[in-house]
């Protein structure tokens, strides 16, 4: 679902996919906002897709001020789509 709703632009950096994958779609990787691991869950409202050097980044800087601009950008894209809680 998340990578349908980004329509295959990084939701951290706002650029396309990077390339298409063998069946031609946009390649974007799921990313859980707060992670499994630390008691994040497996929701649409936690899952974002991001380009593969965001998505290190996400995992290397780990960075609160990237998290925080995540779950503002998708809860404003889930209201917009009528699914925000």
């Amino acid at each position: 679902f998340a990578k349908r709703l980004a329509t295959g632009i990084c939701q951290l950096c706002d650029t396309p996919a990077p390339f298409n994958d063998k069946k031609g779609d946009a390649y974007l990787e799921t990313h859980h906002i707060e992670w499994l691991a630390r008691g994040g869950e497996d929701t649409i409202y936690n899952t974002v897709a991001l380009c593969p050097n965001c998505h290190k980044k996400m995992h290397v800087l780990d960075l609160d001020k990237d998290k925080e601009f995540l779950l503002q950008k998708m809860k404003v894209k889930l209201e917009q789509a009528g699914l925000f809680e």
